[in-house]
């Protein structure tokens, strides 16, 4: 059990590390849709 949970902590410090990126990303991407849409 610990020895899984050790091999899970390097992998949820990487995401961590990228998830504003991915909160950003998607923000875009749906703000990018809203103006679309609002344009046609």
């Amino acid at each position: 059990m610990i020895n899984s949970l050790n091999k899970l902590l390097p992998v949820g410090k990487k995401v961590k590390k990228y998830l504003p990126f991915f909160i950003g990303f998607k923000l875009l991407t749906f703000t990018g849709f809203l103006t679309y849409l609002m344009n046609r």
